[in-house]
């Protein structure tokens, strides 16, 4: 299990939302895990005290259901503690009660499970018109890790290289429109060595070292791409490996991937350089 470290605590908004979810989701006897920007955040930053770029107090959460009536049952149940309220329009959106009042913080809210479709997609009450694809979440919450985010209050939240393949997988989804995919990509691959994985590379995982001429950030992004595909289903590990095999989509995540790279000296060629070692990790396991 990891510890949030009391030096850098969640904010108190965040402890808030995540205790309520976990009070109700227990008592409804539902499996659910921290997924998106805020997985990042608690793991990378709040476990091992990495800088992730971007900071985020948006919570999303991905709950494995039996069917639809499971989803409405926990939404209903945080909107009767009168701290949530629901979201106009976006089903699974609901906005925490700030004290001063107005919207205050989102929470998302992603079923998965026995409301798929074929492919992997969910089809949004209650006309089906929104669709959305959740591949890559069982995988995710099999490897999903338990994290003690305060005394007490233990969370499972996707591990790294489980939030490595949902970003790729939205990136693929929706890439064209938005790049914050794939700039949490750069993050992960950048500081996947340093983020607890040092000792696996100087020791049982020294051949991933020594292949890049002991390159530790290159290390990292080989390392995770090994890690992603030891947890990824055998559809989604080619689904990646077709997305990384096709140039045109290819030179199109190096260059979103870039703009997660700040500071380095050429963010294309450290994006495609990441991205090779990578796919490389994948191909290999």
């Amino acid at each position: 299990m990891h510890f949030v470290s009391p030096e850098r605590p969640l904010n108190p908004v965040t402890l808030d939302v995540l205790r309520q979810v976990d009070r109700v989701a227990r008592e409804l006897v539902l499996d659910y895990f921290v997924v998106g920007a805020m997985a990042r955040d608690i793991l990378l930053s709040g476990v091992f005290g990495l800088d992730t770029g971007r900071a985020t107090l948006d919570v999303d959460l991905a709950v494995a259901v039996e069917g639809w009536p499971q989803f409405e049952a926990i939404k209903a149940r945080l909107v009767e503690t009168g701290t949530f309220v629901p979201h106009e329009k976006v089903v699974h959106k609901l906005y925490y009660r700030a004290a001063s009042g107005g919207r205050g913080y989102e929470l998302d809210l992603i079923p998965f499970g026995g409301v798929e479709q074929p492919e992997n997609e969910i089809a949004w009450p209650p006309d089906g018109s929104v669709v959305m694809s959740v591949a890559g979440y069982s995988e995710a919450l099999a490897s999903a890790v338990r994290v003690e985010v305060e005394p007490g209050l233990v969370v499972r939240v996707a591990s790294l290289p489980g939030l490595a393949i949902l970003k790729l997988r939205a990136w693929a989804d929706r890439g064209i429109t938005d790049r914050r995919d794939a700039i949490d990509l750069a993050t992960l691959l950048r500081r996947y060595a340093a983020a607890g994985n040092e000792d696996r590379l100087y020791g049982p995982e020294i051949g991933v070292l020594e292949v890049v001429n002991y390159d530790l950030d290159l290390a990292g992004a080989r390392l995770l791409g090994l890690d992603a595909a030891r947890i990824a289903a055998v559809a989604r590990r080619r689904e990646i490996l077709a997305l990384l095999d096709d140039p045109a989509r290819m030179d199109r995540l190096v260059l979103d991937v870039a703009r997660g790279l700040s500071g380095a000296e050429d963010s294309l060629s450290a994006a495609r350089e990441l991205l090779v070692q990578f796919k490389a990790g994948l191909q290999e396991a």
